[in-house]
């Protein structure tokens, strides 16, 4: 069973697509070893050309080996269009391979800052539990790294095979935690999970 950051989330009721993550976050728990962590809705802000800019990482797993995987969870139905995969969000359209860049450019930049320059081992899956990706090759992500209604049993094997290589390593897993931990001042408040 795997360990799950933030304490306190089986207290929490929430509806929608917040109530899909816990489902996959119980999930996780559950079908992940005991060596590998779960941190759940990591909320990040940045100050850019006098914009604040934010996002929201659904899933952050951290193997033995310190090797990262973030996961964007997407519920509910997606559009697939020449420009890739896109969410609806009221009247707004959203990329999804640009959410996940900026989640993963923002994330290396800030280990980067905190750690001297050093970068994470960091990969991306985007997990849609209600969804089946019918054109993989032009949502603009490897479709490897796409994890759609098809094979959303195999959600915790496909984290595990992307994750397994490479040697137990104690000491940067300890500090990942403490960069997720402490950078990113987790909150458990499902109520800002808005997709």
């Amino acid at each position: 069973m795997a360990v799950v950051h933030p304490a306190g989330w089986r207290e929490l009721a929430p509806t929608g697509a917040a109530q899909r993550e816990i489902i996959t976050l119980g999930e996780l728990e559950q079908r992940l070893p005991h060596d590998f962590t779960v941190f759940h809705g990591v909320h990040w802000t940045r100050f850019h050309g006098g914009f604040s800019l934010y996002g929201e990482i659904d899933f952050v797993v951290i193997a033995p080996n310190a090797r990262v995987l973030l996961i964007e969870q997407k519920s509910g139905f997606l559009e697939e269009t020449g420009q890739g995969l896109h969410k609806l969000y009221g009247e707004r359209r959203k990329s999804v391979a640009a959410q996940i860049a900026r989640s993963v450019e923002h994330l290396q930049a800030r280990f980067a800052k905190a750690h001297q320059g050093a970068r994470m081992t960091l990969d991306f899956l985007l997990y849609c539990p209600d969804y089946s990706v019918r054109s993989p090759a032009i949502a603009g992500l490897d479709p490897a790294l796409i994890v759609d209604h098809t094979r959303r049993g195999e959600l915790a094997a496909i984290i595990q095979s992307t994750l397994r290589e490479g040697r137990a390593d104690p000491d940067g897993v300890r500090r990942l935690h403490r960069f997720f931990e402490g950078e990113l001042a987790l909150a458990p408040d499902i109520g800002a999970v808005s997709d």
